[in-house]
């Protein structure tokens, strides 16, 4: 049940973003400061930063520019436990569905094999492959 996550106000952003082992260089006020942007958390032990955009982003410099649509952007997320990595993608990714009906999920992920790992054994597909990303999508 998605009733464990919850969604980060600038404060509690700013603790969370010093772990990101992912994007360290977007900065954490960025990633909360419009409604079409979010961290979601499990007890600060997992963390997921969501950007609801009107493309898929393949750089972060595309990230950090495009407006806002119903693609939903899963750009990072890490935890601090074995198993919340996977629980805060797949209970975000439920609670978004009932929020934002008919977007699409997609990741931008970096090009790592543990990256490619994870999202396809939580069930995502490969959609796209890029020079510096992947893009997955889970449907």
């Amino acid at each position: 049940m998605w009733s464990d996550v919850e969604k980060a106000g600038l404060d509690l952003a700013k603790k969370l973003c010093e772990d990101d082992p992912v994007r360290k260089n977007i900065p954490y006020d960025w990633r909360v400061d419009s409604p079409n942007k979010e961290i979601f958390h499990l007890e600060e032990k997992a963390v997921l930063c969501v950007a609801h955009l009107n493309a898929i982003p393949i750089t972060e410099e595309e990230l950090m520019s495009f407006g806002w649509g119903n693609f939903s952007i899963f750009y990072t997320v890490w935890s601090k436990e074995k198993g919340l990595g996977r629980k805060i993608i797949v209970d975000t990714w439920e609670l978004l569905k009932m929020q934002h009906t008919g977007n699409r999920y997609v990741t931008m992920s970096p090009k790592t094999e543990m990256a490619m790992k994870f999202h396809l054994s939580n069930g995502a597909i490969l959609l796209q492959e890029n020079s510096e990303t992947n893009n997955f999508e889970y449907k």
